[in-house]
């Protein structure tokens, strides 16, 4: 009977010399150098086949890294032709397996003291091998994961032959080959020295049923619980995984847009579990975070998924608290200017108590704080599926709607501050104060706080922050971008530049004291109650008119711009004012009404009266005060500005200064003699 033996078709690389010395990689060709994929044939440096299927690759290794907490397995499948014949992947023309496998997943067996794993393959069972195929040997971490190595063998008579050498590894008892393979720290793909590679079964038959898995600081991990794996894997022959966690440097490896702490790891799994649905059973993952005491609003753990190219995406998800005590957070603190280096020289130890600063251990308690830092709610948190772990504020921001899409005269200020509120969500819905907002300009040129930009801090009752925003010269849209560490990030706010359009009061029935008529500039009007004027502008074009007191309570203004007031301004206490607005194409203009705040220049004032049955005249009187309560025309000492007659309902002067003033009327009948005589009105200038 043919004794078949297995040739292992690939270029040798032979270790010669110390080990702290790199043997240089043979010229890279077009088939050989695949043939064989491990850390000495320029595969994953952390993998590597051992003797006798290759020579001693000992060179390579990376001291104290071996990994003994794993279980792989290994499967053989059939190639499609000789990988001699062809040029390696990703050439479609690659040698490939056809079939499922002859071999495997079979689990490989720890040798601590030789820090290896092995397995004896049976070559004869289940499947016999074929004298006329090639056959490749995949090392995985677990059933259905990524490839950690791989090595293509031909049965041949007599013995394993190496090509390159022509050296002969006979079966064991003419049928069993021996296949060892070192596997260290690193292999799975974690690159940070706070990490952890270990595999986890869907059985574990602990007495609480559960298994904890750390990081070598402990500083992150997770707790599994018997059955955890999705039903699918299970379905599809996966009992048990790689748990893969490892730190993400850095206070944005959520990429969330929320306020982050330092303390972030990625958990994933080899093989990936995502394509066969959530987890059986939730597992509780813990991290060790650094947050201020003195803030406002305590954060969350959140979950945050990854894109094929490891880049966060999609929806910040808030985990429900949970213990995590497997954690050891005492000595936790921001990433030190460590080397990846540790990694590799086996300091892991020395890298996980490397005096860090003191922060919190435990979950749901809090602790006496070093420096600034203490445990929020919880360090841990339950969840169905693993991507990128990390503790941020959880917040939102939203826009006052009323504050945006607002139209005003190009260079001048935006009727109603541009605002935003910001609100915690954990562990209560509140407004979060004193948090800042930055604002800034845009488009359209203008300034916003006084510059291109300006940061304000949200007040201390309802987590909202304004700012003044004056538009640019040139009419248009100008647009404004409101950012804060919080979802709803950023907002944007635009606003019409409009040219200027004058609102005056028709000229007819009013009567000029030193003024030209029709006004040219901006006026003020302060009218009596149920009092009505006619207002038009200039230049002349079709234009909306709105009031500022959409009611009618105090003024009002209908499609026409006949201005009508209600409430007078006869308490030197209490403003009834209101600004009326004519909205046209391409320009705007207003004119305010009853104002204690008129502040045009010149100081161009109107004044309208009720008619009195019977006059024929009414004599004007005009007053400005001193001495004033701020806000109020309520003054101690009052002077005579102008007095006048005239037989319209209305006069337009030009006031003396930034002070109150005071007007009345006496109606006079056809013969001079006095009919009434009116209450006082008043009105404010502030420039």
């Amino acid at each position: 009977m043919q004794r078949l033996a297995l040739v292992v078709t690939a270029i040798a690389v032979l270790s010669v010399g110390c080990k702290d010395q790199r043997i240089l990689q043979p010229p890279a060709s077009a088939g050989p150098a695949y043939l064989i994929s491990d850390g000495a044939h320029s595969g994953n440096a952390n993998f590597f086949f051992l003797p006798p299927l290759v020579p001693d690759p000992s060179a390579f290794f990376h001291a104290g890294t071996f990994n003994s907490a794993l279980s792989p397995v290994v499967d053989v499948c059939t190639l499609s032709d000789d990988p001699r014949l062809h040029p390696a992947p990703p050439d479609p023309g690659a040698a490939s397996c056809v079939g499922s496998p002859v071999f495997g997943p079979a689990t490989m067996a720890l040798d601590l003291t030789s820090q290896q794993y092995t397995l004896n393959w049976d070559t004869k069972s289940p499947t016999l091998l074929d004298a006329t195929k090639f056959y490749r040997i995949f090392v995985r971490g677990a059933a259905s994961g990524t490839a950690l190595g791989s090595l293509d063998v031909d049965p041949v008579d007599q013995g394993l032959k190496n090509l390159k050498t022509g050296d002969v590894v006979q079966f064991q008892d003419g049928r069993t080959m021996p296949i060892k393979v070192r596997i260290e720290q690193g292999a799975f793909g974690s690159t940070n020295p706070d990490h952890v590679e270990q595999v986890v079964p869907n059985n574990i038959t602990s007495p609480t049923g559960t298994l904890d898995v750390t990081t070598n600081t402990f500083f992150a991990g997770g707790r599994f619980s018997n059955n955890w794996l999705p039903v699918a894997a299970v379905a599809a022959g996966i009992d048990q995984v790689v748990v893969i966690i490892e730190r993400i440097p850095g206070t944005n490896c959520l990429q969330s847009g929320l306020l982050e702490l330092e303390g972030c790891y990625r958990f994933r799994t080899d093989p990936d579990l995502h394509r066969f649905g959530t987890f059986n059973v939730n597992v509780i993952v813990g991290v060790c975070f650094q947050m201020p005491i003195h803030t406002d609003a305590p954060f969350q753990l959140q979950r945050r998924e990854e894109d094929a190219e490891g880049t966060p995406t999609g929806a910040t998800v808030p985990l429900e608290d949970a213990e995590a005590p497997f954690l050891m957070c005492d000595t936790f603190a921001a990433t030190p200017p460590s080397p990846l280096g540790a990694l590799r020289s086996g300091r892991l130890l020395e890298f996980a108590s490397a005096g860090w600063q003191a922060l919190a251990r435990g979950v749901g308690r809090l602790v006496m704080p070093q420096a600034l830092y203490a445990v929020d709610l919880g360090a841990g948190g339950s969840t169905d599926g693993f991507s990128r772990f990390g503790y941020a504020r959880g917040a939102t921001m939203v826009k006052v709607a009323a504050t945006d899409n607002q139209v005003a005269v190009t260079g001048t200020k935006v009727l109603l501050d541009p605002t935003v509120c910001l609100t915690r969500l954990h562990p209560s819905l509140r407004p979060l104060v004193s948090e800042p907002v930055t604002f800034a300009v845009t488009s359209g040129g203008g300034t916003v706080g006084g510059g291109a930009s300006v940061i304000v801090n949200t007040d201390t009752e309802t987590g909202c922050a304004h700012a003044q925003w004056i538009l640019g010269t040139t009419p248009g849209q100008n647009s404004l971008l409101v950012t804060a560490l919080a979802d709803g990030s950023p907002q944007t706010f635009t606003a019409t530049g409009l040219g200027t359009l004058v609102v005056r009061p028709l000229s007819t029935g009013l009567t000029a004291q030193g003024v030209s008529l029709p006004l040219t500039q901006t006026s003020g009007l302060s009218m009596q109650d149920n009092t009505g004027v006619q207002l038009e502008v200039s230049p002349a074009t079709a234009v909306t008119w709105s009031s500022s007191d959409p009611t009618g309570n105090k003024a009002s203004v209908n499609t026409t711009g006949l201005l009508a007031v209600v409430q007078g301004n006869d308490d030197p206490n209490t403003a009834n004012g209101g600004i009326i607005t004519a909205t046209g194409a391409t320009a705007v203009g207003s004119i305010k009404v009853n104002s204690f705040s008129f502040d045009h220049f010149p100081r161009l004032t109107t004044l309208v009266w009720r008619p009195v049955t019977g006059a024929a005249t009414y004599d004007v009187f005009v007053e400005f005060a001193n001495g004033c309560t701020a806000g109020t025309a309520n003054c101690t000492t009052w002077a005579p500005l102008l007095s006048t007659t005239t037989p319209n309902l209305g006069l337009v002067f030009q006031f003396v200064g930034a002070q109150p003033g005071r007007w009345h009327v006496v109606a006079n009948d056809a013969s001079g003699a006095v009919i009434s005589t009116s209450e006082l009105v008043y009105f404010v200038y502030v420039i």
